[in-house]
């Protein structure tokens, strides 16, 4: 490995350490923020396939800055005075970022609006690696500051991204950092400089305030730092509302805007002066209807395709996932409902909706209205109800989670969640779904059959209680489609009811029982589903899974978004091992096997620690319902776990370090195949109880794990300080292959799911105890051997 890492480095007293970690927080407090920010100014621009980057960007960028750091010996001399203009730059930084995402012309430019986040977390890690490596032997102090400074900027990016939008929050962090600086050019961390020197420090660092105070006041008073959707170019068709808005025809404008931790929402108006539309991020756009208290004029919604399902029977008691803007519960009002359950997942949707609410009829607080704001499988696997209706309507957000995981409506779409819905289906009750197109709806008609094979009803049976009918198109993904499932079979009287009414709106049949069964006619034949899915290569239409809830992949194999990510993270890890091998010193006796090991045991933690963060984040989602308040809850919880486990670390003798991160990492490895083994029966078991209950299991669960979690990463480094490795480059190793750690953790749950990305977690953390293991073996083997004269006197020096 390198030579002494940080022999350059100048003593510092109690003080100095004082002022690294509070900056240390702030700046692990703002980079937290700005990745779930860049998370939403993503998912603005660009499908949301593209908004895994934040994460992508952030990893890799920290690991670059690290790894630039231990190249700068000039800055590790004078580390105080560097990160006093690593704040100033970062501060610039924020707000030059925040103005070419927003002022880009065209929605396609994604490379730049990367580059320019990527230079952020470049700064990041070039501010992490040189105060940890200028104290590597507080390591155990400064991680827990760092995890605890992240811990705290979730909880601040959540609640403040409801009371501002993502660019003023990016403008936010200008400030903050710049008014940090100032503290830091005040203090003056170079107290050789003559003060005339200091004082223009102080300047330059006001002067960055000033600018950024600035820019922040402009976006909270104007439009003019924000998402113009009128002015870009390039939109992808998923993007509704830019291409209406965008459509003289159209006659278009934006009546109302919010912003939420979830999306944000857009009311529009066209030139129907009945129909207003909902987006959430610029897509997934939902109906208003103008609505006064009469039922007559809801009469045209008859004609629909959307209300199809009601055409057939009876509907009293109705459970509509995803309100929206309400249309979907008009339908219902229609149909003379009596008790209407509306659930919807987006908080931001249900204020819009309530805020039109003289327009729309206040159609959620209407008397025979039960509105519910969270997840629709979390509700209802909790609810005893029984319904007449189960109803879905084109159920897809298209906005990304801040965590940057599986979308939540996927947990609707699962054969569990399927086999949920039948159950909670009164006698004669039907579960309908509005899909986008014929794939999907053949795709949830397979989970619906899985869901019931599993009850006990063979497919060929389980058929008579399908029908399913689409839109003709020559484009696959517009063949709207609709897709009804009986509690019981299907009457002979209620399908040619549905066939009646699906041909008079000009759809197609897919499949019909006794009448048009070509679509599932080889499970008619007695051939099993799983053979019947495998005979068409072209789509995957197999029922998904709770454990891989990807129900809007329908291509076989990796989505090309995830393979390229996959590409790169690959080429990072090995690229920053390559780096991290090529500054091996040989003329150093031992630093070649213990370099080695050093740098096996980073990129192990890297890698281990993502895939077992990802697993738990997704499997407790489910539990706790409310994608927010589950964000909220694990990530908080497992960085101040893990926080507290290295801040306990610290007080461990450095002798001692290698058998801690043994047990360590055992404790891990052990509890992770517990999680692998119970916790999906823990989980569907917890779902009935209270909040209180639940947010209480999912903390101590969460804890459990993230406690030890805390522990190797500062070991590590404090142990490299004590064998003089170079820390800079360790930290930028561990950053790398978090990245892949990350993108495998995705690549696996696609694949084979999360339940054996949990497992790979366990196995990779018993390799950190193996190699542990083996540096405390080694250490004892050197203290039994005989030394050679001086060689006690020799190492005592290099310490």
């Amino acid at each position: 490995m390198a030579a002494v890492a940080n022999a350059s480095a100048p003593s510092v007293n109690l003080s100095e350490r004082r002022w690294a970690a509070l900056a240390l927080f702030v700046v692990s407090a703002a980079g937290l923020i700005f990745e779930i920010t860049l998370t939403r100014m993503f998912s603005l621009f660009f499908q949301y396939h593209f908004t895994f980057l934040a994460v992508s960007l952030a990893v890799l960028g920290l690991s670059l800055g690290a790894a630039c750091a231990h190249y700068l010996p000039l800055a590790r001399a004078h580390a105080g005075r560097t990160s006093l203009y690593l704040l100033i730059i970062l501060s610039f930084a924020f707000s030059a970022a925040t103005l070419i995402i927003a002022w880009l012309p065209s929605v396609t430019s994604i490379i730049p609006r990367a580059f320019v986040a990527l230079f952020i977390f470049f700064l990041i890690g070039v501010f992490d690696a040189l105060t940890f490596e200028r104290f590597a032997a507080s390591s155990g102090t400064l991680y827990a500051v760092d995890l605890i400074g992240a811990a705290f900027g979730v909880m601040a990016v959540l609640w403040l991204l409801s009371v501002w939008s993502a660019f003023s929050m990016t403008l936010f962090l200008g400030v903050l950092v710049a008014g940090l600086a100032v503290l830091y050019a005040w203090r003056a961390p170079d107290n050789t400089a003559p003060r005339r020197i200091r004082a223009r420090w102080v300047q330059v660092a006001v002067s960055s305030l000033v600018v950024a105070a600035g820019l922040f006041l402009v976006s909270l008073t104007t439009t003019t730092i924000n998402f113009n959707p009128v002015d870009l170019s390039g939109a992808p068709r998923d993007k509704t509302m830019i291409s209406i808005l965008q459509d003289p025809a159209q006659n278009a404008h934006i009546l109302y805007t919010a912003w939420s931790p979830f999306a944000r929402v857009d009311v529009v108006q066209t030139g129907d002066p009945d129909t207003r539309y909902i987006f959430a991020d610029g897509g997934a756009g939902a109906y208003m209807l103008r609505y006064n208290g009469d039922l007559g004029t809801l009469k045209p919604l008859t004609q629909t395709v959307e209300y199809l399902p009601y055409t057939a029977a009876n509907a009293d008691k109705v459970l509509v996932i995803g309100a929206g803007g309400g249309k979907d519960v008009l339908l219902a009002v229609q149909a003379q409902a009596h008790a209407i359950t509306a659930v919807e997942v987006n908080p931001a949707i249900v204020a819009a909706t309530r805020h039109f609410g003289p327009y729309n009829g206040n159609v959620l607080d209407l008397p025979q209205v039960d509105l519910v704001e969270g997840d629709a499988r979390s509700y209802i696997e909790r609810t005893s109800g029984q319904f007449d209706m189960i109803y879905l309507n084109l159920v897809y957000t298209q906005a990304v989670e801040p965590a940057s995981q599986a979308l939540v409506e996927n947990y609707i779409f699962t054969r569990q969640a399927f086999r949920t819905y039948l159950d909670h289906l009164a006698p004669g009750g039907r579960l309908a779904i509005i899909s986008h197109n014929a794939l999907e709806g053949s795709r949830a008609a397979v989970t619906a059959l899985q869901a019931m094979q599993e009850s006990g009803l063979p497919p060929a049976q389980a058929l008579d209680h399908v029908w399913l009918w689409m839109y003709p198109a020559t484009d696959t993904t517009i063949r709207t489609s609709v897709l009804v499932i009986g509690k019981d079979a299907l009457s002979s009287g209620l399908i040619q009811t549905l066939n009646t009414a699906a041909r008079a709106q000009g759809m197609q049949p897919l499949y019909a029982p006794g009448d048009y069964e070509t679509l599932f006619a080889p499970l008619r034949k007695g051939v099993s589903l799983a053979a019947f899915i495998q005979a068409d290569a072209s789509y995957n239409l197999s029922p998904t899974d709770d454990d891989q809830p990807y129900f809007f992949n329908l291509d076989y194999g990796l989505p090309p978004a995830i393979r390229t990510a996959l590409l790169i993270a690959v080429l990072s890890a090995l690229g920053m091992a390559g780096i991290a091998l090529l500054a091996r010193n040989p003329d150093r006796p031992g630093d070649d096997t213990r370099g080695w090991a050093y740098l096996g045991y980073m990129a192990l933690i890297g890698m281990g620690f993502m895939l077992i963060e990802v697993p738990l984040i997704q499997r407790f989602q489910l539990l706790l319902g409310q994608p927010i308040l589950s964000l909220a809850v694990i990530l908080t919880t497992l960085l101040l776990a893990g926080g507290a486990g290295s801040a306990v670390s610290q007080h461990w003798r450095i002798d001692t370090l290698p058998s801690g991160v043994t047990l360590a990492g055992l404790w891990i490895a052990v509890v992770s195949v517990i999680y692998w083994i119970a916790l999906p029966g823990w989980v569907h078991a917890l779902l009935s109880a209270s909040v209180g209950a639940r947010l209480l299991a999912t903390g101590i669960l969460t804890a459990l794990i993230g406690f030890p979690m805390g522990i190797p990463f500062s070991s590590l480094l404090r142990l490299a300080a004590e064998h003089h490795q170079p820390v800079a480059l360790l930290w930028a190793t561990n950053g790398a292959f978090s990245l892949l750690g990350s993108t495998l953790a995705l690549v696996i749950s696609i694949q084979w799911g999360f339940q054996w990305t949990l497992l790979g977690g366990a196995g990779v953390y018993l390799l950190v105890a193996g190699i542990a293991a083996l540096l405390l073996r080694a250490k004892q083997t050197r203290a039994v051997a005989p030394s050679a004269p001086g060689a006690a006197a020799i190492r005592r020096a290099q310490r």
